[in-house]
């Protein structure tokens, strides 16, 4: 199998992964980006306010995304940007990132097959690659706490808090079953 992991681009948007949950399918997911996103928004709608978000943020902030492909056919997706890019933050109070940080809002491998083969270490080290790059020091994300089915959090919401410990971070707040975690860009 050949991994590769390129930036997103308003030509290979079209190749943002569709999986079982709509909404919040890579491609048509606008959670991060919109206070307006919920189940009911159509798809068409959210695709274009990803759209748009790209756009937007790429002139401000550069390159704020990956597709990961597998042998060309597109398997996941990462999303990146300052927080202040990101307005659902808000919701979250006290586990709002730091200003000086860069937030992971998506790391996500959306077929389960190639989970545990490295693809999603593969594709944060290009993350954080990219970011050292351009002089960021520190990337946050949110995680879950808990594995377990029973504590109902979907496995799109935000990655496990292992993945999260394995690439380097450390816990830095927690609320329920999600965390704050935070890497120093080295």
């Amino acid at each position: 199998m050949i991994i590769e992991i390129h930036p997103v681009s308003m030509e290979n948007f079209k190749d943002l992964p569709v999986f079982r949950l709509f909404p919040y399918s890579c491609k048509y997911c606008a959670f991060w980006e919109s206070l307006d996103f919920d189940d009911k928004t159509q798809k068409e709608d959210a695709k274009q306010t990803k759209r748009r978000w790209f756009i937007n943020v790429g002139k401000e902030f550069g390159n704020c995304g990956f597709i990961i492909y597998a042998d060309d056919s597109p398997v996941g997706f990462a999303e990146y940007a300052p927080v202040k890019y990101f307005p659902t933050i808000s919701r979250y109070g006290d586990l709002t990132p730091s200003n000086d940080a860069v937030f992971l809002a998506c790391l996500y491998i959306a077929d389960r097959e190639l989970w545990g083969k490295g693809i999603g270490k593969q594709t944060f080290e290009k993350v954080a690659s990219d970011l050292r790059n351009r002089s960021y020091e520190v990337i946050e994300a949110f995680a879950r706490v808990s594995d377990s089915p029973s504590d109902n959090i979907p496995d799109w919401y935000t990655g496990p808090l292992g993945f999260f410990l394995k690439m380097g971070f450390k816990s830095v707040n927690s609320m329920g079953h999600v965390a704050l975690v935070r890497k120093k860009l080295q």
